[in-house]
């Protein structure tokens, strides 16, 4: 092999090699840059996955907070209805309350109401001997009713009846007017003065005073149809 022939041999060599080289960096460069692909991938994915995590984690820190002030502040708007229901009622009271002390001021107005009270505690005891419990200011007159009660009493009953009026206790004057009835050693009681009856259709009237100020209430069956 002459010299020319051993430079060509050479030359090949060299080109083979130079291929070889550069299919080698080719590989390792696809192969750096798939791997660089595949941890990059993961990293991101890792990632995401910290974001959806701490996402969820607000998300459902918020609806928590969100669900608590909705309940907090429906409890507030409850309180202030029922308060300023509660202060609705308390002012009639006091009102109707007045009016029930001028009413006293009427005599014979007063009266026919108080004979009312007393029999309608009377038919509740239905006994034939009873005492009345009354304010100091009644006890005179109801003294001079006494007579107009038992006849009244026998026409609607049967029963006759002795009444008297307990002088050992009275009612406080606050109660307005109205008796309370007892018989048999006080064993059977029956209040009826003014206040009770008073407070009694309060307790009726509260439905419809509701209604009048916050409107009618879905739930409520017992006021429809009247």
């Amino acid at each position: 092999m002459n010299k020319s022939q051993l430079n060509q041999q050479l030359d090949k060599m060299i080109r083979f090699i130079e291929f070889e080289a550069n299919e080698i960096e080719q590989n390792i460069d696809t192969q750096s840059e798939n791997e660089f692909d595949i941890k990059k991938n993961e990293i991101i994915l890792k990632e995401k996955l910290k974001i959806d995590q701490l996402y969820k984690k607000k998300t459902k820190f918020m609806n928590r907070t969100t669900a608590t002030m909705i309940t907090k502040l429906m409890t507030n708007a409850k309180l202030e209805i029922l308060n300023a229901r509660d202060t609705f009622i308390k002012s009639v009271l006091a009102d109707v309350n007045r009016e029930l002390l001028k009413l006293r001021n009427h005599k014979s107005q007063y009266l026919k109401i108080l004979k009312k009270l007393i029999l309608q505690a009377m038919y509740q005891v239905l006994e034939e001997k009873i005492s009345l419990i009354l304010i100091s200011d009644d006890m005179e007159c109801v003294d001079l009713m006494i007579p107009e009660l038992s006849e009244i009493y026998l026409a609607n009953t049967g029963m006759n009846i002795e009444i008297n009026i307990d002088n050992s206790i009275k009612l406080p004057n606050q109660e307005i007017g109205g008796v309370m009835v007892t018989a048999k050693g006080r064993r059977l009681l029956v209040e009826n003065t003014l206040v009770v009856r008073l407070l009694y259709l309060t307790q009726q009237a509260i439905p419809i005073i509701c209604t009048g100020l916050f409107g009618p209430n879905p739930t409520r069956t017992y006021l429809r149809n009247k």
